[in-house]
């Protein structure tokens, strides 16, 4: 966002990165709108670097209470199986 101080989205990036487990990649991460006017959330598409682990892949809800936060919690995590389907709708 416009208003996003410089190098912010790398450090969340950062900090979410710490959640994972080290074989683990960040393959997408989007910013969501939240209901909470301070609150920062993302969506995150994770999955194994090992070649073959796409059973492993994940999506995330990861949460940080205000833009400069220097944490974040998982508020979601949704398993995604070879005949999971998933819709996201809204206008956010």
């Amino acid at each position: 966002t416009p208003c996003q101080a410089p190098g912010q989205q790398e450090q969340h990036l950062h900090l979410m990165m710490q959640l994972l487990r080290p074989q683990d990649a960040i393959r997408l991460a989007v910013r969501l709108e939240s209901a909470r006017p301070r609150r920062v959330r993302y969506l995150l598409l994770v999955r194994p670097e090992e070649a073959g682990a796409e059973a492993e892949t994940a999506l995330l809800g990861v949460d940080f209470a205000h833009e400069g936060a220097t944490h974040c919690t998982l508020g979601m995590v949704l398993p995604l199986w070879s005949d999971t389907q998933v819709f996201l709708d809204g206008d956010g």
